[in-house]
């Protein structure tokens, strides 16, 4: 396997860390957030529910990030995509 497009790899590698790191430390945030909704009669004030879509919206881009940097590496070491699209 030979990379065709370094900078394209190098950046790519770079956003799926970043989107990887941000899944990491939000997912336990949310099933916190989960167990908290499930197990208080309490319903949510403001502030929290303000938090926690706060918290969904950063999961999906950090979800969308991932995507976009294994996508990256994949246009990367694929051939057909030394000189662009032609």
């Amino acid at each position: 396997m030979e990379i065709r497009n370094q900078k394209k790899f190098l950046v790519g590698l770079i956003i799926m860390i970043l989107g990887a790191f941000i899944i990491v430390f939000d997912y336990p945030q949310i099933e916190y957030f989960n167990y908290l909704e499930n197990n208080t009669s309490q319903i949510f004030e403001t502030d929290k529910k303000e938090i926690y879509q706060k918290i969904l919206v950063e999961l999906s881009i950090g979800v969308i990030l991932f995507g976009l940097g294994i996508m990256l590496i994949l246009i990367s070491i694929l051939k057909r995509f030394e000189n662009g699209f032609r």
